[in-house]
C-alpha cells in the first residue's frame, strides 16, 4: 500500500481515525478515550497495519511533547480557580497522598510480582499517580456531580498531571542513573517546581498584558495564533531552564491568563479547546497504535491485579486521608475513593518514558508502558460504567435533571419561574433589578447581571443546571448566551424564545446548538412584560379532555387566541417546559396567562390547526 511509506498519509489516517471515534464515543455518551485506545490498536501494526507507525517514529518524541503542551495549558485556562480555593485544602492534601501512596503502595505491588528494580517499580507508581482529565471532564459532565465533589475531581485532575509529570521524570533520572541522593532528588524537584511556577506566572501575566493592550496584535486570528506560538516558546523555556518543568510552566501560564480581564476569552478557550480535543484524540490513536500488543496481553494479569490494588487500596486511602478537617459528607468521601481514571498525560509519558529507556538501552520501558495502558483501559471501562450509578446510589448528584435556569425573561420570567418552581430548582439571571429582587424574595437564587458574562453562568453554576431557558428580547443575544450554556457550561438542554421570522435566519445556528424553541411560537418580550407590567394579565389553567382534538397535536401546530400565552404543562404533577416537539395528551393542564379582556367566557384559548376537517368551522372548548 501507498500508506507505507508516507508519514504525512499516516498522520493523515490517524486523524481521520480520531475524529470517528470522538464522533462515536459523543453518539454513545461514552468517554471517547475507549474508543481511541481499541481503534489504534485495532489498526496499529498489530491489527490491520493501516497505520504505519515506523513512518511517524522519529517525530513521536515531539509530538508527544507539543501536544501535551497545548493540552495542559487549554486545562489551566479553563481551571475554576475559585472553586479549587474553596476546595484548596482537600485538593492539595489529594496532590500529596495521591502521588505519593501511588508510588510506595502501587510501587511496592509491581515489585512483589516482578523482577523489576525498586527505581523501576516506584517509576511506575509514578506515571499512575498522574491523572485523567480528558476522562474525568467527559465525566463530570454526564454525571452532573454536587458542586464540591466536581470542583475537587476536576482540580485534582488538572493540577496533579502536571505534577505528577514532574514526579516521574524525576524517577526516570533515578531509574537511568541509580546513583542519584534523596538530598540531589528533593533538589531536583523543588527546582523543576519552582522554575515550571514562576516561567509560567510570569509569561501568563506577559502574555496576557500583550494580548490586552491589542496594540501590537488586534487580529483575532492572529491572537490565537500569537497564544499558540506562545505557549510553546513557554513550554521550550522552562524546558530549558529545567527539564520537564514546561509542562506545569503552561499549566500555570493558562491558570495566569483565565483571572486577567482578556476581551476575547471565551474566543481563545474555544480555539483551545478544539484544538486540544483533535490533539488529544490524535497522541491517543497514535500511542495505541505504538503499543506492543503481544507484551501488552503478556502482562494483562498483572496489570488487573495492579488496578485492583490502586482502585480498592491506594485511591480510597488517598480520599480519606484527603478528607480529614473537610466537611465532605461520609458519601462524598467514598465518591471521591471510588473515581480515579487515567487519561492521555498519563499513557503520553508512558510512551515518551519507554522511548527514553530503550534509547538508554533498557529493555524494562516496554513492560511499564503496558502495564499503564492495561490500567489506563481498564479505568476507562470501570469508571465510565461506575460513575453514574455510584452517583445516583450514594447519592451526591448535584441539581436535578430538572433543574431550571432562566435567563434574561423580566417579570414574564418571573411568572414562568413560579409555574416551574411547584416542582423543580429554579435559578435567575436577569438585568432587570426588579425581576431579580422579586426572585430573590420568593426564596429563588437570583442573580442580577449580563449572561454573556461566564462570571455570572459560573456563580449561578450553570454547569450545575439541566436546563436554560433564555429569553431575553433579542433572538441574536438570546443564541449567543445558548452557545456559551452548550459549549461552555455544557448544558444538556436549551431553550431560546426568538422573535417573529427569526427562526429561520437563525435556523442554522439552532440546529447546530440543538437549541428549542420555547414556547413552540414566535415571542414578543416587550408586549408581554408591558401587559405584566400594567397588571392586565391573570393565571387561568385549562384542561385536555378526552374527547379533546388537541390529543396527538404537537404545541407547534395548534393555534392560540390572540391575547393568551402559555407557559407550561401540568402533567402527571411534573412541569414541562413548552417546545415545537411537545405533544399534547388527554388530562394535561395547560397553564397560561391571559388578558381577560380580550377572551370571553367559555371561549377555547387553543385551537387544533384550521386544515383540521374534524374540527372544521367549530371550535373545540378546554374546560376551565
Amino acid at each position: 500500500m501507498g500508506l507505507q511509506a508516507s508519514p504525512t498519509e499516516t498522520f493523515v489516517v490517524a486523524v481521520l481515525v480520531a475524529v470517528t471515534a470522538q464522533m462515536a464515543a459523543a453518539r454513545m455518551h461514552f468517554p471517547a478515550i475507549f474508543f481511541w485506545l481499541v481503534a489504534g490498536m485495532a489498526l496499529g501494526p498489530y491489527g490491520l497495519h493501516l497505520l504505519h507507525m515506523e513512518a511517524l517514529q522519529p517525530a513521536l518524541h515531539t509530538l508527544i511533547e507539543l501536544g501535551l503542551a497545548v493540552i495542559l495549558f487549554e486545562g489551566g485556562l479553563n481551571l475554576n480557580l475559585k472553586a479549587m480555593l474553596q476546595h484548596g485544602w482537600v485538593v492539595g492534601l489529594l496532590l500529596v497522598f495521591g502521588p505519593a501512596l501511588n508510588m510506595l503502595i502501587g510501587g511496592g505491588a509491581l515489585h512483589l510480582i516482578s523482577n523489576l528494580s525498586w527505581p523501576e517499580c516506584l517509576l511506575f507508581g509514578a506515571l499512575v499517580s498522574v491523572g485523567g482529565p480528558t476522562v474525568i471532564m467527559p465525566i463530570l459532565r454526564q454525571v452532573r456531580l454536587h458542586r464540591s465533589i466536581n470542583a475537587i475531581l476536576a482540580s485534582e485532575a488538572m493540577l496533579v498531571d502536571a505534577i505528577g509529570a514532574i514526579l516521574a521524570i524525576v524517577m526516570l533520572e533515578v531509574v537511568i542513573s541509580p546513583q542519584v541522593t534523596p538530598a540531589w532528588l528533593a533538589r531536583v524537584l523543588f527546582i523543576k517546581l519552582l522554575t515550571g511556577g514562576a516561567v509560567g506566572f510570569t509569561c501568563g501575566w506577559l502574555l496576557s498584558k500583550a494580548l490586552v493592550s491589542e496594540r501590537w496584535i488586534k487580529d483575532m486570528e492572529l491572537r490565537t495564533i500569537t497564544t499558540l506560538a506562545s505557549v510553546w516558546g513557554i513550554f521550550l523555556l522552562a524546558d530549558s531552564l529545567s527539564p520537564q518543568a514546561g509542562l506545569l510552566a503552561v499549566l500555570v501560564a493558562g491558570a495566569t491568563m483565565q483571572r486577567m480581564e482578556l476581551p476575547d476569552i471565551q474566543r481563545l478557550r474555544h480555539f483551545k479547546g478544539s484544538l486540544s480535543v483533535l490533539l488529544i484524540s490524535l497522541l491517543f490513536v497514535l500511542l495505541a497504535a505504538n503499543l506492543n500488543l503481544p507484551m501488552l496481553w503478556n502482562f494483562t494479569w498483572e496489570g488487573l491485579l495492579l488496578f485492583a490494588i490502586l482502585a480498592l487500596v491506594v485511591r480510597p486511602l488517598t480520599a480519606w486521608l484527603s478528607s480529614i478537617g473537610s466537611n465532605l459528607s461520609r458519601n462524598q468521601v467514598l465518591y471521591l475513593g471510588a473515581i480515579a481514571p487515567r487519561g492521555v498525560v498519563a499513557a503520553a509519558i508512558a510512551s515518551l518514558f519507554a522511548i527514553i529507556l530503550q534509547g538508554s538501552g533498557r529493555a524494562d520501558g516496554q513492560m511499564l508502558q503496558s502495564l499503564v495502558y492495561i490500567i489506563i483501559i481498564v479505568s476507562v471501562v470501570v469508571y465510565g460504567f461506575l460513575a453514574s450509578p455510584l452517583s445516583r446510589w450514594l447519592d451526591v448528584r448535584g441539581a436535578n435533571d430538572r433543574s431550571v435556569l432562566i435567563i434574561g425573561g423580566g417579570q414574564m420570567g418571573v411568572e414562568l419561574a413560579r409555574v416551574l418552581g411547584e416542582d423543580r430548582e429554579v435559578r435567575f439571571i436577569d438585568l432587570n433589578a426588579e425581576a431579580v429582587a422579586t426572585m430573590q424574595r420568593g426564596g429563588y437564587l437570583a442573580l442580577r447581571g449580563n449572561a454573556l458574562d461566564p462570571l455570572f453562568m459560573e456563580v449561578a453554576h450553570a454547569e450545575e443546571v439541566s436546563n436554560v431557558l433564555v429569553m431575553t428580547d433579542s433572538s441574536d443575544q438570546n443564541l449567543l448566551i445558548a452557545r456559551l450554556a452548550r459549549e461552555e457550561f455544557h448544558v444538556p438542554e436549551v431553550f431560546v424564545t426568538l422573535q417573529e421570522d427569526d427562526e429561520q435566519r437563525h435556523a442554522r445556528l439552532i440546529h447546530q446548538l440543538q437549541a428549542r424553541r420555547l414556547f413552540a411560537s414566535s415571542y414578543n418580550y416587550s408586549y408581554w412584560n408591558a401587559e405584566i407590567h400594567r397588571k392586565k394579565l391573570v393565571h387561568e389553567n385549562r384542561t385536555v379532555d378526552p374527547d379533546s382534538p388537541l390529543i396527538g397535536r404537537k404545541l407547534s401546530g395548534v393555534r392560540i387566541t390572540s391575547g393568551v400565552q402559555p407557559l407550561a404543562i401540568i402533567r402527571e404533577g411534573k412541569s414541562l417546559i413548552l417546545h415545537d416537539d411537545t405533544v399534547l395528551q388527554e388530562g394535561d393542564v395547560i397553564c397560561m396567562l391571559v388578558r381577560p379582556e380580550r377572551v370571553q367566557e367559555g371561549q377555547p384559548l387553543i385551537l387544533p390547526p384550521a386544515s383540521d376537517s374534524s374540527v372544521a368551522g367549530k371550535s373545540q372548548r378546554l374546560p376551565g
